[in-house]
């Protein structure tokens, strides 16, 4: 851990439900390197292993890649679906019919990793799973939620990935228009 977490999704910030797969997919700045795996599993009440944090980045950046698909963008390969039912049966569910509500019956990580799983599986189910993306700045790939009303925002900040891919775009233009 060299710096702490960054906030700039709070303006695109998952509504309440969502919140848990936004936070543990953001736990990593690919950009920089910072790594606060760690950190989101204290905050779930769990201290984890160094295996479990390397079993737990597998499946964060499966779920990544999912979120990367609802932005429309190509997924190297088929999503991580092997490492993702890996982890879900790890997590032992279970329904709850009162609630209702899927339950990772599982303590420690793998329990902290099925709720995010839960909840995604239910967003899925709920209509809500396709707001949730990643930055389509592949340097970047932060999760944010789509608030836009025709679902079609595509940077986590039009301030930050927005304008400095646009500016890319705009630069490598010039630079072919000149040669």
């Amino acid at each position: 851990m060299t710096s702490k977490a960054p906030r700039y999704d709070v303006p695109n910030a998952a509504p309440e439900s969502l919140r848990i797969v936004q936070t543990f997919v953001n736990t990593v700045n690919l950009e920089r390197g910072d790594d606060w795996l760690a950190d989101w599993f204290e905050q779930q009440g769990v201290t984890a292993s160094r295996r479990e944090l390397e079993r737990a980045r597998v499946v964060r950046e499966a779920v990544r890649e999912l979120l990367y698909a609802n932005n429309r963008q190509p997924v190297a390969g088929e999503p991580s679906w092997a490492v993702l039912a890996a982890a879900a049966d790890a997590a032992s569910f279970s329904i709850d019919l009162a609630r209702p509500e899927l339950v990772a019956r599982a303590g420690g990580s793998d329990g902290a990793v099925g709720r995010v799983l839960a909840v995604s599986f239910l967003a899925m189910l709920d209509g809500s799973w396709p707001r949730l993306k990643c930055c389509r700045n592949h340097h970047c790939r932060w999760a944010f939620y789509d608030n836009s009303k025709n679902r079609s925002a595509s940077w986590c900040s039009m301030q930050l990935c927005g304008n400095r891919t646009k500016t890319r775009a705009y630069r490598a233009r010039r630079a072919t228009a000149a040669t």
